[in-house]
């Protein structure tokens, strides 16, 4: 596999030149975005090959279902029917206490909202019971949909002792756990803004109190949810739409869920309280299996496969997940303790890691070639790289990963501080440099996190931006 080959150039985005954050997406293409808040619809450009940019046609109103304004955007672009997931902020959210799911068979013409056949209960909820949803993931395979959704029930203890009048006056329930008798309450009032701050647990003012379950007049269904604090579902929603019949349900918690379509089969991934694999031919059936460590996911609809990285006693280890063969690791950077982008795409996946010492030369990471300005430059590789070399790792497959020191392959001063934003789409890769410029090295021995800004949070007043291109032959 050959080195790539950075470009430099100057976008003209035009009428887009206020949206940002570069996003690997499906069917080979690279998305920005337009964040306005919360409560403005997100808009979306993409580019299939790094220099024509068009807008994205959404559905009515919708923002992404993260309110991050860095936040991927939670679609799915890869086949012919595209997906999309979030909500729509022209509605009343008190309308829809769960997140809206919508599809388009014609590229985002027009966009039709899916209906979750949500299950009826064997009882109704008890008094004070709340139920609240989130769509965690969606997406397309094929005709199918696959809508994987977050239920959670639980008891709004603060409304049952205010209406009860059990609440301690000039105080809020801050806290309870279950004791031997019922639940221990922990109520706080906090001091008058202009009253010197107090240290530890005076500053709160707390009181605790003993209550049964009798006190507290609960039925035992109440009693149950309580002493649970929560029940949670994970269900899986499948059909070709627009209303999708529940495919499975688990009684887990999860916080995250990621999925992946081959034409072999779709492969989902949960983190949270439960971690594991879940693998299915049709989206009717699923299988389960353990998931390994995980602590960043490679997004974009590439190839099939989800790309997981997780860090070791070593450096950086990066798994591809596919459904064939489950969770397999490719790739092992030793020395990279941090990553500032991991993406995925239909070209292969990509990386930018961090090292936390000087890291030595590998194997064909000898030569270099970088191309700005019209002109082609060859840098020889070094025997040992400075402290906190940051490193650019592509690969088409996984199978084999190419590494290049980034000062060398976008051609910028070892000495000053980058970072790096990358981007797969069908045949090329972009990448978004900006240079902190010249500062400090940090300390040897400083612990380095999953954090893209600098590690000592030093911002100059203005960052400057570059973009590069690469073509994958």
């Amino acid at each position: 596999m050959s080195p790539l080959i950075w470009t430099e150039f100057r976008p003209d985005l035009g009428k887009f030149d206020e949206f940002q954050h570069f996003e690997s997406a499906g069917g080979g293409r690279v998305l920005q975005s337009l964040y306005r808040g919360p409560e403005v619809p997100i808009r979306l450009i993409m580019t299939a090959d790094g220099g024509e940019w068009s807008e994205l046609s959404l559905p009515d109103g919708f923002h992404v279902a993260d309110l991050s304004s860095d936040a991927d955007a939670s679609i799915d672009i890869t086949g012919d029917r595209w997906v999309a997931f979030g909500w729509d902020v022209t509605r009343d959210p008190h309308e829809n206490v769960g997140r809206e799911v919508w599809f388009s068979d014609d590229h985002g013409s027009s966009w039709t909202e899916a209906t979750l056949e949500v299950p009826q209960r064997s009882e109704p909820l008890p008094p004070y019971a709340i139920e609240e949803s989130a769509v965690l993931e969606a997406l397309a395979s094929g005709d199918r949909l696959i809508v994987v959704a977050r239920t959670t029930t639980r008891l709004n203890l603060e409304a049952l002792l205010t209406d009860r009048g059990l609440v301690p006056a000039g105080k809020d329930l801050l806290n309870w756990t279950p004791s031997r008798n019922g639940f221990t309450l922990t109520f706080a009032e906090l001091p008058p803004a202009d009253e010197p701050v107090r240290r530890g647990r005076d500053r709160w003012r707390l009181q605790e109190l003993e209550m049964s379950s009798e006190d507290l007049g609960l039925s035992t269904r109440q009693h149950e949810l309580l002493r649970r604090r929560q029940e949670t579902a994970i269900r899986i929603y499948a059909g070709d739409g627009p209303s999708l019949p529940l495919a499975a349900e688990y009684e887990r918690w999860a916080y995250k869920v990621i999925g992946a379509v081959s034409a072999e089969g779709i492969v989902l991934a949960t983190q949270g309280e439960w971690e594991a694999l879940l693998t299915s031919t049709d989206g009717l059936a699923w299988a389960e299996e353990p998931l390994g460590s995980v602590e960043l996911w490679a997004t974009g609809g590439g190839k099939g496969a989800l790309w997981a990285a997780g860090r070791t006693r070593k450096g950086m280890r990066i798994d591809r997940i596919r459904y064939q063969d489950g969770q397999v690791t490719v790739a092992l950077k030793e020395d990279v303790k941090n990553l500032s982008s991991f993406t995925a795409g239909q070209a292969g996946v990509v990386v930018a890691g961090l090292t936390g010492r000087s890291a030595k030369e590998e194997p064909g990471l000898m030569r270099t070639r970088v191309r700005k300005a019209g002109r082609t430059y060859t840098h020889g590789g070094h025997g040992d790289y400075r402290a906190d070399e940051l490193w650019v790792g592509w690969s088409t497959d996984g199978d084999t990963f190419r590494w290049q020191p980034a000062s060398e392959a976008f051609g910028v001063d070892p000495r000053r501080r980058i970072s790096v934003t990358l981007a797969v789409g069908k045949d090329f890769l972009l990448a978004e440099v900006s240079d902190f410029g010249i500062r400090p090295k940090i300390p040897r021995d400083t612990d380095i996190g999953f954090n893209p800004n600098p590690a000592d949070g030093w911002l100059p007043a203005a960052v400057p931006r570059h973009w590069f291109i690469a073509r994958v032959g």
